[in-house]
């Protein structure tokens, strides 16, 4: 980059990044001496834009038919040893 005061080569003293995807470098002129201060930021053509969609899913409790003493009492002798897992 050429100096803004009498057109000779420049060096960069110091890049800091910013919060904007922007660089702040210090220049010197190898010439005069002049220093001053430039933003580099990148520009792009493309916007990339995401969309979450949350869907809300129903959730079924299952029924534990041992809680349900009136439903056990239903129950035969050879269901209810099928649902304990004995036969």
């Amino acid at each position: 980059m050429n100096c803004i005061k009498c057109n000779g080569n420049t060096s960069v003293v110091d890049s800091r990044p910013q919060e904007t995807y922007a660089i702040k470098r210090r220049r010197k002129c190898g010439v005069c001496g002049h220093r001053f201060n430039t933003i580099e930021q990148v520009f792009t053509d493309v916007v990339i834009v995401k969309e979450i969609v949350k869907t809300k899913k129903h959730r079924f409790k299952p029924i534990n038919p041992f809680d349900n003493d009136d439903y056990l009492e239903l129950l035969s002798d050879d269901e209810l040893e099928a649902w304990i897992g004995e036969e």
